[in-house]
C-alpha cells in the first residue's frame, strides 16, 4: 500500500469540505484561470518572505523577487480581465510588500520555506505508522524575543483576525509536530501566526501561542481519523460561505444556486 502523503494544506481541506479535498487531491482538477485574491495572496505572501530572511542581504530583493514571481504567470491564465489589470496588480503587490516589511521590522531569521517530512509517530508511545507520511513547508524558522526557536507562518487576509486563531491553526500544530518529530515531544515549541492585513488601512498582526504534548496527541488523533476516512472515499459537500470562494464551485454545483 502507498503511503498517504498529507500536509497541514490536505489536513485543512478535509476538515473544511471532504468534497473540495476529492476535487483537488484525488481527481487533480486545476481551474482554468487562477482567482485573483489567490495569485496576489501568493505574491504577497513570496515577497515579504524573502525580503525577511534575506532582505540586508540582497540589494533591491523585493523588486528582484517580484519579477521572478510574476514572470512564472501570465495574465490569460489568470482571472484578471486584461493585460493592464494584471501589470497594475504587479506594481500594488510590490508596494504593499514593501509596506508590509516596513511594518512588521527586523526579525531574526534563520531559513524559510524549511521542508520537513516524516512518517506518523504516536507521540507517547513511538510507534511509526509508515502509511501515513506528513509532509510540509514551514514558512520561517526564526529566534523568538525569548531567544526560543520558533515557527512562523504568514498569512494574508482582508479583515482582522480572531485573536484565538493561532490557538486553533491545524497548521501551527503541524509545523511543531514536525519540528517535534526530530527534536522529541517534551518540547514546548513556540509558534505565531504572521497576518498582512490587507484592508483600507493595511497593518501587521502577530497572534502568538505554542504546541505541547497535549496538541501533539490530539493531532496524531485527527491524523488517524482523518486517513481512515480518506481511505474509505468518505467524501460529502460541506456546504457554507466557504463555497463563496472555492474554485471548484462551478463543478460543485454544477450550475445550481450556491449555498
Amino acid at each position: 500500500m502507498q503511503p498517504l502523503l498529507l500536509s497541514k494544506s490536505r489536513l485543512n481541506t478535509y476538515c473544511q469540505c471532504p468534497e473540495k479535498f476529492r476535487l483537488t487531491y484525488v481527481e487533480k482538477i486545476i481551474p482554468d484561470k487562477t482567482p485573483i485574491p489567490l495569485i496576489e495572496g501568493s505574491a504577497l505572501h513570496h515577497i515579504v518572505e524573502n525580503c525577511l530572511v534575506y532582505g540586508k542581504k540582497v540589494p533591491d530583493l523585493a523588486a528582484e523577487v517580484s519579477r521572478e514571481f510574476w514572470q512564472n504567470h501570465h495574465w490569460q491564465k489568470t482571472a484578471y480581465p486584461d493585460e493592464f489589470a494584471f501589470q497594475k496588480a504587479q506594481e500594488n503587490i510590490l508596494q504593499e510588500a514593501t509596506d508590509f516589511v516596513e511594518k512588521i521590522g527586523e526579525l531574526k531569521t534563520h531559513e524559510m520555506e524549511t521542508y520537513f517530512e516524516h512518517p506518523l509517530v504516536h507521540p507517547v508511545s513511538g510507534e511509526v505508522d509508515e502509511s501515513i507520511v506528513l509532509r510540509g513547508y514551514a514558512d520561517i524558522i526564526d529566534t523568538d524575543p525569548n531567544g526560543m526557536t520558533r515557527v512562523i507562518d504568514i498569512k494574508t487576509t482582508a479583515r482582522t483576525p480572531n485573536t484565538e486563531q493561532a490557538n486553533r491553526a491545524m497548521e501551527l500544530t503541524v509545523y511543531a509536530y514536525l519540528v517535534a518529530c526530530t527534536f522529541g515531544f517534551h518540547i514546548e515549541l513556540p509558534v505565531s501566526l504572521l497576518y498582512l492585513v490587507r484592508a483600507k488601512q493595511a497593518k501587521v498582526v502577530w497572534l502568538h501561542s505554542e504546541r505541547r504534548m497535549p496538541d501533539f496527541l490530539k493531532l496524531h488523533e485527527s491524523i488517524v481519523s482523518i486517513s481512515h476516512a480518506i481511505r474509505q472515499g468518505l467524501f460529502w459537500k460541506n456546504q457554507g460561505m466557504h463555497c463563496t470562494w472555492c474554485v471548484h464551485q462551478d463543478i460543485c454545483f454544477a450550475g445550481c444556486m450556491a449555498a
